[in-house]
Formats: structure tokens, sequence, C-alpha cells
């Protein structure tokens, strides 16, 4: 009769252990799905806002503004390194030029401080001048109080 019993407690931890497999699978198919019915749920309610945003614009619309030569010394390199940049952007709507020219002085002083905090390495990176884009496209939106800049350029980028 201890034989009957060994072999029935054996059984059962094999099938507790198929079930505990085929449960964790249902409950990630289960997941999954409920991660899919959300994401469409979104996209559905938001999908024509976005693309009316997206689309509301015309080329015409579209206006570039280019700054003048800033020329900075980078962290660090006594002044004996400097930066010669040059930025030109692409505007969401030509009517906020005026904005950046109102502002141009301001911007300035403020694109000279967040690249002369930087040091060479940092500026010379290609990784280093995508987030530096990155940052100083935010820097000027939160200055003219506008989120206008779509895109920024260095038209001229000169280390020395």
């Amino acid at each position: 009769m201890a034989k009957k019993e060994q072999k029935t407690k054996k059984a059962k931890p094999a099938k507790a252990l198929k079930f505990l497999t085929i449960g964790k699978y249902f409950l990630i198919f289960i997941l999954l799905l409920g991660q899919g019915i959300l994401a469409y749920a979104i996209v559905d309610k938001y999908y024509p806002a976005v693309y009316e945003k997206m689309n509301a614009k015309t080329p015409e619309d579209i206006g570039y503004y280019q700054m003048e030569e800033l020329v900075v010394n980078p962290a660090n390199t006594n002044g004996k390194r400097y930066l010669l940049v040059e930025i030109s952007m692409e505007i969401d709507d030509i009517k906020h030029i005026p904005l950046l020219e109102k502002n141009q002085m301001k911007l300035k002083q403020e694109i000279i401080e967040t690249l002369s905090v930087r040091t060479i390495s940092e500026l010379i990176k290609v990784q280093g001048r995508e987030e530096l884009r990155s940052e100083i496209i935010d820097l000027i939106n939160s200055t003219i109080g506008v989120q206008t800049v779509r895109n920024l350029y260095f038209t001229k980028y000169v280390m020395q």
C-alpha cells in the first residue's frame, strides 16, 4: 500500500507543475492581449487629433530663421580653444519669426551659456551634438513661450 501512495504523490506534483506552466503561458497571453486592446483603444481615440495636427500646416506656413555666428569657449579650455557655431531653425509658423527676433539677445546668451558648460569631448562627439540640438530646441521654445522650432541645424560647427 505504501507503493501506491508514493505513485499518487509523484503524480500530483507532475500534474500541478504542468498546470502551473500552462497557467503562466495563459497569464502572459492575457496580459499581451490586454495591452493590445489598450493600445488599440488609445490609438483609436487620439489618432484623428494627431493626424490633424501633423497635417494642419502647409509648406507655406513653415519658415526658416538663421541666427548669427556664435563664438564660445568650451569648458576647461582656459580660452585656448573655441567653438564657432551658426544655427538655423525650421519654424512651425512664419508668424513666430518676430518672437525669435524680439528675443534674439536673450536666446544668444542662453545658447552661449549652454555651449560654454560643455567640454570639448562632449562637443566633438556626434551623439553629444544630437543631445545638444534637442537641448537648444527646448531652450528656444521655452524662452519664446511657443513650441515652434521643428528642427535645428548647425550650419557652421567649427572647433578650433
